[in-house]
């Protein structure tokens, strides 16, 4: 097993992980402008990070996180109706996780304390990449 293969894992199997699956899972069914505030909760960590540095990673991290804020804008306002529900699950999941300050790795350890959380937004962008396709097709992202 690779490595960032075995940090995925321990992330998803973390408390922390199911913690934030639990958040998304109430939120889709009894909250939709929750979404929208975990949205602007991401937009903000994500636009912080970026102005504090400029690595590659960071530019990554906000393009993911971005695109997801994207998706579940269009979802909760009626413009994009084809994202499974358990892809949007996974999505606001890893926002939680994301805005989360307490996680696998703690956001308070200096440059690696974002690394589960990109670790995590990658994982989910990759396994989710045909949903992204599509709505990047469709809302010309």
């Amino acid at each position: 097993m690779s490595k960032q293969a075995n940090l995925i894992d321990r992330i998803v199997s973390s408390p922390f992980f199911e913690k934030a699956m639990v958040k998304a899972e109430s939120v889709m069914a009894n909250d939709k402008m929750g979404l929208l505030r975990i949205v602007q909760h991401s937009l903000k960590k994500v636009s912080e990070l970026a102005a504090q540095s400029n690595l590659t990673v960071v530019r990554l991290l906000n393009h993911y996180v971005l695109l997801f804020s994207e998706m579940i804008k269009a979802y909760v306002q009626g413009r994009y109706k084809k994202l499974p529900a358990v892809t949007l699950v996974k999505i606001v999941a890893v926002l939680f996780y994301f805005v989360s300050p307490f996680d696998f790795i703690p956001d308070v350890l200096p440059l690696i304390g974002f690394t589960d959380d990109l670790a995590l937004v990658l994982w989910v962008g990759k396994s989710i990449k045909h949903e992204l396709d599509e709505f990047e097709k469709h809302a010309n992202v």
